[in-house]
């Protein structure tokens, strides 16, 4: 018989709204049903106390970039049990998805870039080389049929202004579509905004910080269905890094106007047009930006509350629309039959949104994740 957890006396964001309190049962790997805490052999079930908590489906950050599978695995201690990565080279796109632990990793792989463009002048400076980079319309074709050979989870591309033409764009959708996967572009730029939208790309990560989304930009994201995972701690940090200021007043190029208001007003207009809006951090160590694994995502859900959306809005940010919206139907919402990635936090983030850093215990696949040494005065203790 599988282990049986009760755990008892806590109100449940299921997903979707605040229930209870009320009783959770995880049964093995999944959630089982409430029956099971009434019939369940008291001897060999655990019961844990969750008055004064609140119960969390396990958290999903929609845009890292992980470096290694410790860093990943660090992540469910701070009840992110789902993370995204949106790029890394072929080799590391192994490792990772390879990688054993409590968090569940997807992947991109290699992204569609431009050779000039900014990212691509980055990408030389570690080591791409040309081969790497997307020309043109065939290359663009083969590029996608790579990408779909490694199993991707997605398909990334960035886009960049100045950066690929439109027509490049325009192809990798239309060859991702062709087989089946999902795009995520880059669109950091207001004009990378309009051609991701021009290309129809399923999600745009990032949000300008040069000129508000306005009208247009948002209705077409509307009739589109159009997905955002704006980034506001990458968006923040930029606008604050003095290594950034420095690179664009040495080379203009690689530099543009870094507003962060901007973002929070963008994210305002597409939250209240009714875009769907995505949590994810942009989570790296650059050595331009050091962010902790898992941590990262609390300060981005803080900024999207910031941006106006209500707290239930960006826990099903974190929670069951990025599972929605990434095609993971065994997880983030709290039913019986799906995958136990559960977090359990003191207090009512759905009032207070920093409550989701007051971590009491995390279950990833109904096994509890260890405190991390990396997690030391984040939140309460385990208990």
């Amino acid at each position: 018989m599988s282990k049986i957890i009760i755990i008892k006396h806590a109100r449940v964001f299921d997903g979707e709204t605040i229930i209870g309190p009320k009783t959770v049962v995880i049964e093995g790997s999944r959630i089982g049903s409430d029956e099971l805490a009434n019939s369940a052999d008291p001897s060999s079930a655990t019961v844990v106390d969750g008055t004064g908590c609140t119960l969390l489906p396990g958290l999903i950050d929609c845009h890292v970039h992980i470096g290694d599978g410790a860093q990943l695995a660090s992540c469910a201690s701070y009840g992110v049990t789902t993370v995204c990565d949106m790029a890394c080279a072929p080799e590391k796109f192994e490792k990772l998805r390879a990688a054993k632990g409590p968090t569940t990793w997807l992947g991109s792989s290699l992204p569609a870039y431009e050779e000039n463009s900014r990212h691509g002048k980055l990408f030389k400076l570690v080591g791409m080389t040309a081969d790497h980079a997307v020309h043109n319309t065939d290359e663009a074709t083969q590029f996608v049929q790579d990408r779909v050979d490694e199993s991707v989870d997605y398909v990334k591309i960035i886009a960049d202004f100045p950066g690929h033409d439109q027509a490049v764009l325009d192809k990798i959708q239309v060859e991702a579509r062709h087989h089946g996967k999902m795009t995520v572009a880059h669109t950091a730029q207001y004009e990378a905004f309009e051609r991701g939208l021009q290309a129809d790309f399923d999600i745009l990560t990032h949000v300008p910080m040069n000129k508000v989304l306005d009208d247009n930009v948002v209705g077409k994201m509307i009739s589109l269905k159009t997905i955002a995972v704006p980034t506001l701690m990458m968006m923040e940090a930029m606008a604050n890094s003095w290594i950034l200021w420095g690179i664009g007043w040495v080379l203009p190029s690689m530099g543009r106007p870094m507003n962060f208001q901007v973002a929070l007003d963008s994210v305002t207009a597409m939250r209240d047009a009714g875009v769907p809006i995505l949590a994810g951090t942009d989570m790296n160590n650059s050595g331009i930006f050091s962010m902790v694994a898992g941590k990262s995502l609390h300060h981005e859900l803080e900024l999207l509350v910031r941006a106006g959306l209500t707290p239930v809005e960006t826990l099903r940010a974190a929670t069951s629309l990025a599972a929605k919206h990434f095609h993971l139907q065994d997880r983030g919402r709290i039913a019986p039959g799906l995958r136990a990635d559960l977090v359990l936090v003191e207090g009512k983030p759905d009032e207070n949104i920093t409550a989701t850093q007051k971590i009491s215990r995390v279950w990833s696949g109904g096994v509890e994740v260890p405190k991390s040494a990396a997690r030391q005065g984040f939140g309460c203790a385990v208990m």
